[in-house]
């Protein structure tokens, strides 16, 4: 009776880890709405030379803050990851965004945080992004978001045996800029130069290049909204 009940519950545990797997319920959860994405054109960027953490699932849920994103993810470490445990949360690089038109690119700071409240039950997979930007010969904002990846966690790594939404191929694009959950303010912070007293908004979005689609790179996409200070008569 033992060897039998210890069969059964053997079955019993293999089927209902394979209807895990094949129906993860997690990939039922639709995570925080995102942000209107119609603030303005995006402009296209790539993130790969970076510094700290490396924003994937298991850092983001404090469980791999030690790992790279490459083949060799020891050396990926050694070179990318900030030493000092208070920075294990924290990402940073230098980024250009290309202006268009034939005007000069900016050239921007952006440093991510885990986000406080990230949890895999409530769909979100946050960091808290803050932008420094700036336009040469014109002046910079400053500019703080919130970026969930859930719908990239979702779509592209928790299922199992599933196909991608009809008309798309998984890559995306992923909208990641989503309300703080915590009810912090986003959006334009600071602003100097000609830019100074302006407000304005602020979206992400993650896709795959066009380039290579094969490769697994993500790019990104940012679009800033900013706003002149309304004109007081005199």
């Amino acid at each position: 009776m033992r060897l039998f009940s210890a069969l059964l519950g053997l079955i019993l545990g293999v089927l209902a880890g394979t209807a895990l797997l094949l129906a993860n319920p997690l990939t039922w959860f639709s995570g925080l709405a995102p942000l209107p994405d119609d603030i303005a054109s995006p402009r296209a960027y790539s993130w790969e030379d970076f510094r700290g953490m490396d924003g994937g699932v298991a850092d983001l849920l404090g469980l791999d803050l030690a790992a790279g994103s490459g083949p060799n993810k020891e050396h990926d470490n050694a070179q990318r990851a900030f030493r000092k445990p208070a920075l294990a949360g924290v990402r940073t690089g230098i980024v250009v965004l290309p202006a268009g038109d034939g005007s000069p690119a900016a050239l921007a700071v952006k440093v991510s945080t885990i986000d406080s409240a990230n949890n895999l039950w409530r769909a979100q997979l946050g960091t808290d992004d803050y932008w420094n930007i700036f336009w040469p010969g014109e002046g910079s904002v400053f500019a703080a978001g919130y970026s969930n990846l859930w719908p990239l966690a979702r779509d592209r790594f928790l299922p199992f045996g599933q196909q991608p939404e009809p008309g798309t191929d998984g890559a995306g694009p992923f909208a990641l800029s989503a309300p703080e959950p915590t009810g912090g303010w986003t959006g334009v912070i600071g602003a100097a130069g000609r830019y100074a007293g302006y407000t304005g908004e602020i979206r992400e979005w993650l896709s795959a290049p066009d380039t290579s689609p094969a490769s697994g790179r993500l790019n990104r996409a940012l679009a800033l909204k900013v706003i002149p200070p309304p004109v007081v008569a005199r």
